[in-house]
């Protein structure tokens, strides 16, 4: 009992400190008589990476180049459901795979001839997994101190995960994010939504457009959501520029469509084989910048709220008219407040009023 509340107390220094691992699984290969244990990272568009304790470096060069593509095991394990610790045995024909060159060219010599084997992680094409092997064939002693610092083990990789995340993003970073005037949302595997600012939040409480679904972002649109899926996958492949990762977003009548753009977020390995890729998504609402604008222009020039409303709609495009109808004024009123507006910005005409937004909006620094 003893030595596997030492395994378990290596696990979690491991968690808190990945250099820890090697001592982690050294512990483990002894728990269980093993010659050694390996954790593995795979995706889609990398070669496997092994982080061992005691396997000879000439042999991990050579699973990554050449054996990884020949161990059935591991092609197995792709079928096997995270936290379920598996006999190689009772997961491969153990025949078949004693006849294969893995086996008797990198197995044999390393003294590899027995193992078992669990997922810690598996997600969107890429996944994490530990492998013990030993001189001898393994049984139910095996599994079930494997299964004893099973949830352990995941959770000692959970903690990797989130404080590599959290020294990527930098927190104090993040946070002046805050103080931007667009949405800033920062997108984990699957497009789960990780961490959002405020802009972000109000913007998705609305739900015209863009809002969230089972914390992943979808869009009033199904062909708006394919396109965003398909973005955020290529930020996470690394694969869009800041000049291709734009999107607009419709909304509904009369609201300007949303403007997101997606880029990669710089992230580095915590070690090898297991980065995860995280994008960082930017959502611009032109209507609520619009709306900050003129509510600089209602205090700078003692406007009202009716006056200030008004002049918003004419800035948007419309003419006296139009926005006497969008306001459910009439035009009388319209004109009499447009006078009033007139007076106190010291303009004469509605261009001038536009100009005078604009010109105001180019004089506002980003943040406040």
């Amino acid at each position: 009992m003893d030595a596997i509340l030492g395994l378990i107390e290596d696990i979690y220094e491991a968690g808190a400190d990945p250099l820890q691992w090697a001592r982690a699984l050294i512990s483990l290969a002894d728990a269980t008589g093993s010659v050694d244990a390996t954790m593995g990272g795979q995706t889609a568009a990398l070669v496997p990476m092994l982080l061992t304790a005691r396997t000879d470096p000439d042999y991990v060069r050579s699973y990554a180049d050449h054996y990884h593509r020949r161990n059935a095991m591991q092609l197995a394990m792709h079928t096997t459901p995270v936290g379920k610790p598996v006999l190689d045995r009772t997961l491969i024909d153990y025949e078949a795979f004693q006849a294969g060159d893995f086996y008797n060219e990198w197995c044999v010599p390393q003294d590899y001839l027995g193992g078992a084997a669990l997922n810690l992680a598996t997600s969107q094409g890429w996944r994490a997994s530990l492998m013990i092997s030993g001189r001898n064939e393994y049984g139910t002693e095996q599994l079930a101190i494997l299964s004893v610092v099973t949830p352990h083990l995941i959770r000692a990789f959970q903690l990797n995960q989130l404080l590599h995340e959290t020294q990527s993003m930098g927190l104090g970073a993040f946070a002046a994010l805050e103080y931007l005037d667009r949405g800033a949302l920062l997108v984990g595997a699957g497009g789960t939504i990780r961490t959002a600012n405020g802009m972000a939040e109000r913007i998705l409480a609305q739900g015209d457009g863009l809002k969230l679904k089972d914390k992943q972002l979808v869009c009033a649109k199904p062909a708006e959501t394919a396109a965003l899926d398909r973005l955020i996958g290529r930020c996470m492949r690394g694969a869009v520029t800041a000049d291709e990762g734009m999107l607009q977003i419709s909304r509904s009548e009369g609201r300007s469509a949303l403007q997101v753009q997606c880029l990669p977020f710089p992230s580095s390995n915590w070690w090898p084989g297991f980065s995860q890729q995280l994008a960082m998504i930017f959502v611009v609402d032109p209507d609520a910048r619009m709306e900050q604008q003129m509510q600089r222009l209602r205090q700078r020039y003692g406007l009202t709220p009716a006056e200030a409303t008004l002049a918003w709609e004419i800035v948007r495009g419309g003419g006296r008219k139009t926005a006497a109808e969008s306001r459910g004024i009439s035009v009388a009123t319209a004109r009499s407040q447009l006078t009033s507006i007139f007076d106190k910005t010291g303009v004469r005409r509605q261009s001038e009023l536009v100009r005078l937004f604009l010109d105001d909006q180019s004089e506002t620094p980003i943040s406040e």
